[in-house]
């Protein structure tokens, strides 16, 4: 199994939070239901960029393997989980070796 899924394509554009808050099974991802709401009123909300940072940065998944998916939004939006991730999936996604505990 990859450490790497695409959840929502860059085809959104700016509106990949809101569709993400909207369309995107959110249940299990630990987002603030504030943010959500920020993000379900569209990019024209003053703090949409502010609740999508928040999002990004503090979201996470533990999927039934016990294993932590977390967003990383690179035009696409992903779920990562670096535990994984091969070593080749880590360097072309990250362009740096993974670190070997």
């Amino acid at each position: 199994m990859s450490g790497i899924h695409i959840l929502i394509n860059d085809s959104h554009g700016v509106y990949i939070p809101q569709f993400f808050a909207e369309q995107f099974n959110v249940e299990g991802w630990e987002v603030e239901k504030g943010d959500l709401d920020i993000l379900i009123a569209g990019p024209e909300h003053d703090l949409y960029w502010d609740a999508w940072n928040d999002v990004t940065s503090y979201a996470s998944y533990q999927d039934d393997d016990g294993m932590k998916w977390t967003l990383y939004q690179d035009g696409d939006l992903f779920a990562i989980c670096e535990d994984r991730m091969t070593a080749e999936e880590y360097k072309n996604f990250f362009g740096e070796e993974k670190e070997v505990a």
